[in-house]
């Protein structure tokens, strides 16, 4: 009987313990979930009040996540669970942005956007070496100063395309072809100055390994097209059935050619990270390769719709916003400072030349558009900067000034590309007025 009893008092002690665990545990997670919650809420309402200002609602999710994560508000441990959800945001907007793309306009302009992107790398690169040699700087600097500058964010360009409804248009599809080119360009650009610093260290280089994303890029792209090709021959079988077949048949099997189409996202995305290119293109590839199945653009922007914008203000407050290193913002040579961030947004504002044919109509505010939208920075040129800190490639104050020059840059170039869209729509009206049938600079110039 007393050993019943022991037993007894020792089932009920465990279970005590283990309730007081489990009430801890439940405390804790509550916890977590109000500073999360807490979190994104004020992210939201500092993005609609910045709305209501005719301003771009990005700058306000960028602020409030360094504001958070600069202050320690938000704890250390949750910036990485938060910038998955901000890369799935991205990878989401990239795939959105594929399947909005119109095959042949992107055919048409595929040079012209190579040529605005490649330029939005050189142009960045050159005059960083110039500018940086006059002060007195070393050429590592220099390059690897430039090279964070070089990349343009393509999260940026494609919600500044969707915030106008700009994104189907021949300037939207001409900006979004050339901000994911830069974004390849640049983790190019990247492999190469780490090769260049491994011959700074070691006096070794391996060629392979800093051509390797632009051919694993070119291998993948060409894949792509032809896996388009094939899919759209193969799918097109279906359009000569009469329009009742063919729309029992469509929702019939609506659900798996949506699973098989996520699918095969996922599995772009990762192929593209493991043959080292960048997962980015994998996931816009896979919306261009999507188009192949004609009716799915109306099945998808539904279905997004909802969920887009979240995500969207995810990656910007939690990838981006966490991306920013507050603590090189103190800055000690503010002549400097400035120098830095003039470049970085000259350097992708003349991007715009390459932009369409100088002797064409329209020109020049084709021109200042597209390189107005060039200027907003991503995630990709702060980690370009931060590791080239950490490898001793450049000093304290040009790292602080770099910092400086991609987060003014970000913050003022949707203001930049709101107000060059603008100008030009007021131009537009003009030339309306005196020219009935006058085309529009905004909408059709390619």
């Amino acid at each position: 009987c007393s050993s019943d009893l022991t037993s007894v008092l020792g089932f009920c002690s465990h279970s005590k313990f283990a309730s007081e665990t489990m009430s801890g545990g439940g405390d804790q997670i509550l916890h977590d979930f109000f500073i999360v919650a807490i979190f994104m809420l004020t992210v939201y309402v500092a993005g609609v009040i910045v709305g209501k200002l005719q301003a771009p609602q990005l700058v306000a999710h960028i602020g409030m996540g360094m504001l958070w994560m600069g202050t320690g508000l938000l704890p250390a441990s949750f910036a990485k669970p938060l910038e998955a959800v901000g890369a799935v945001g991205l990878m989401l907007m990239l795939f959105d942005g594929g399947v909005n793309m119109d095959i042949p306009v992107l055919k048409k302009m595929g040079g012209r956007a190579t040529a605005v992107a490649l330029s939005g790398v050189a142009f960045p690169m050159l005059m960083s070496y110039i500018m940086f040699s006059a002060m007195g700087f070393g050429v590592m600097e220099g390059l690897a100063c430039g090279s964070a500058l070089a990349s343009t964010g393509i999260g940026f360009t494609l919600t500044l395309m969707k915030d106008l409804d700009l994104l189907a248009t021949p300037l939207g599809q001409l900006v979004a072809a050339a901000a994911m080119i830069d974004d390849v360009s640049s983790m190019v650009l990247l492999a190469i100055l780490q090769g260049a610093t491994s011959i700074v260290e070691t006096g070794e280089a391996d060629p392979l390994a800093m051509m390797k994303p632009v051919i694993a890029s070119l291998g993948l792209f060409a894949a792509s097209i032809i896996i388009r090709m094939v899919a759209s021959k193969a799918l097109a079988g279906g359009e000569e059935q009469d329009a009742k077949a063919e729309q029992q048949a469509a929702q019939m099997y609506l659900h798996e050619k949506i699973l098989g189409i996520v699918t095969a996202g996922i599995a772009f995305a990762v192929i593209a990270d493991k043959i080292g290119s960048t997962h980015l293109l994998g996931c816009f590839l896979a919306g261009v390769v999507a188009t192949a199945w004609k009716g799915f653009a109306e099945i998808w922007e539904p279905m997004v719709e909802p969920l887009l914008p979240w995500m969207t203000m995810a990656f910007f407050s939690c990838t981006v916003g966490f991306a920013v290193p507050v603590a090189a913002l103190a800055a000690k040579d503010w002549g400097l400072v400035v120098a830095i961030v003039i470049l970085a947004v000259v350097s992708k504002i003349a991007t715009g030349l390459f932009a369409g044919n100088p002797m064409q109509k329209g020109y020049g505010l084709q021109a200042l558009q597209v390189g107005a939208a060039m200027v907003g920075r991503g995630e990709l040129g702060f980690m370009q900067i931060s590791t080239a800190y950490k490898l001793g490639m450049v000093s304290l104050g040009v790292y602080g000034g770099t910092v400086w020059g991609l987060l003014l840059a970000s913050i003022g170039g949707p203001f930049m590309f709101r107000a060059a869209v603008k100008y030009a729509q007021g131009q537009e009206a003009k030339t309306a007025g005196a020219e009935p049938q006058g085309a529009s600079p905004v909408t059709t110039a390619v």
